[in-house]
């Protein structure tokens, strides 16, 4: 198992397995808004996010939506589908710059018949349900302003890692989708943190200036893990 910080499937394989992925397939990039997969479809192809990060959302008969979690570098998309042959469960979208490795379901399902790989993707899977199970927990207690300063950070690392640039692009009703609150209480919240000087914001563009001040707000998140840093002790 790799351990240099990395988080996603990347975290839970060999080095050799890792780079056997990264040399199948094809590259693919994606712009914020793009859709990877979408709910309902037949396909069984996977992506391997190299940089990026993407919502997973969920529509419902009624017309509502649900955000069922954000993946980025490491990740992987549409294995589910490629495992059971099932339609898509949900509809997977760009948040940011996002670059993938595109593999077939044959080719994925290959992957899986070697036992490093299939070890790595079952505590791989398992995290994911913590992860998620974590992510449902915050966006039922913890209050917008917290909720808003984890969203922030997540996007804001990802979309460096993806082109380099300190830039979030999204309206400022897509965060509240993301965070799952009203446009009203994102737009309180974003006018609260730009007059503290901790933002900046444009026509759906956000720049974080004050990093360590936001880190304060969203109580010691770390996107990386995806949970609080542990205490000691």
């Amino acid at each position: 198992m790799r351990d240099h910080g990395e988080s996603g499937l990347v975290a839970h394989l060999p080095q050799d397995e890792w780079h056997r992925v990264q040399g199948t397939g094809i590259p693919v990039r994606f712009e914020p808004r793009d859709v990877l997969l979408r709910q309902g479809d037949t396909t069984q192809h996977v992506h391997v996010v190299l940089a990026g990060c993407v919502k997973v959302v969920r529509s419902e008969i009624d017309g509502s939506r649900a955000i069922l979690t954000l993946r980025a570098a490491g990740d992987v998309v549409g294995d589910l589908a490629a495992v059971d042959l099932q339609p898509r469960s949900a509809t997977v979208t760009a948040l940011t710059t996002t670059i993938t490795r595109l593999l077939t379901g044959p080719q994925f399902r290959r992957f899986l018949t070697r036992p490093a790989f299939a070890a790595g993707f079952a505590a791989y899977t398992v995290g994911r349900l913590r992860t998620s199970d974590a992510q449902r927990v915050a966006l039922a207690v913890l209050p917008v302003r917290e909720r808003l300063a984890r969203a922030l950070i997540h996007l804001d690392r990802e979309s460096q890692r993806a082109d380099g640039r300190p830039l979030i692009r999204l309206s400022q009703a897509e965060l509240a989708e993301l965070v799952g609150t009203s446009r009203n209480a994102v737009v309180t919240e974003l006018t609260a943190l730009r007059e503290a000087g901790i933002v900046a914001t444009g026509r759906r563009e956000i720049t974080i200036v004050d990093p360590a001040a936001l880190s304060c707000r969203s109580q010691g998140f770390r996107p990386e893990l995806g949970r609080e840093p542990r205490v000691p002790g």
